[in-house]
């Protein structure tokens, strides 16, 4: 690397070293003029359409994000994003960090059609690369999921749930946690329905897999004992309607 480029990334990654502590700190106002600074000195020394351009606007739009102005967010978010196409691609993992930040963006503001075109953007990249990369799809599906309940669309939310753990039997290990924890989400979303019986069987089945799997206390375990303790002392209690 000549000595003069690695000096400037040198001196980016102290800029996100910077804005990280700050922003842990709880400064997001400094944090914000630090990434305003980062952005500024990549354009001079790289140019407008640079990758690292586009990243310290990944920044910028973050810190704005996490200001709650998401305005300013979404525009420097798909800057960002556009500008990654441009130099990259449309299908390349590097659009994927920018790209989660605006969808969680979308989320957050209930912004739902948006979010779903992008995480069926981001399920076509990944789909496209080994792993650790091709298995953010189970995370993005599970975010659809969670759109459909949020629009009370239970059947195709149950179907996206049944997707992702069809996913996950297919790419990772039988006894793998993601396998576990899917189960729990399914069993999460059968409470909801009051299928209570349904619900255990899924608990049930996701205890078996992250007790083999996970420390006595980590909190997955922890949170999938405790709600199958819940259910079965539920199901014990004589004459409960929607138990089926």
């Amino acid at each position: 690397m000549i000595p003069e480029v690695k000096e400037y990334q040198e001196l980016l990654f102290g800029y996100d070293r910077e804005i990280l502590k700050l922003v842990n700190s709880g400064d997001f106002e400094k944090a914000r003029w630090v990434a305003e600074e980062s952005y500024e000195y990549s354009r001079c020394k790289y140019g407008d359409d640079h990758i690292e351009t586009a990243k310290t606007l990944n920044n910028l739009a973050w810190i704005y994000d996490l200001q709650g102005h998401y305005q300013a967010a979404e525009i420097f978010y798909k800057r960002s994003i556009g500008l990654k196409k441009s130099i990259c691609g449309g299908k390349s993992v590097d659009l994927i960090p920018t790209t989660e930040n605006l969808t969680s963006l979308y989320l957050k503001n209930k912004k739902y059609p948006e979010a779903e075109n992008l995480l069926w953007e981001m399920i076509d990249i990944v789909r496209r690369y080994q792993e650790p990369w091709n298995f953010r799809e189970a995370v993005y599906l599970t975010q659809m999921a969670n759109i459909k309940l949020a629009q009370n669309q239970m059947t195709a939310a149950e179907g996206l749930y049944f997707q992702i753990i069809s996913f996950i039997e297919s790419t990772m290990p039988a006894d793998h946690p993601n396998l576990g924890r899917a189960f729990a989400n399914i069993a999460d979303f059968f409470v909801r329905l009051q299928n209570y019986r349904r619900a255990e069987f899924y608990y049930k089945r996701a205890a078996a897999i992250l007790k083999r799997k996970l420390p006595k206390k980590h909190p997955d375990l922890q949170s999938v004992t405790g709600k199958l303790a819940d259910i079965q002392q539920f199901l014990t209690v004589p004459m409960h309607p929607n138990t089926e």
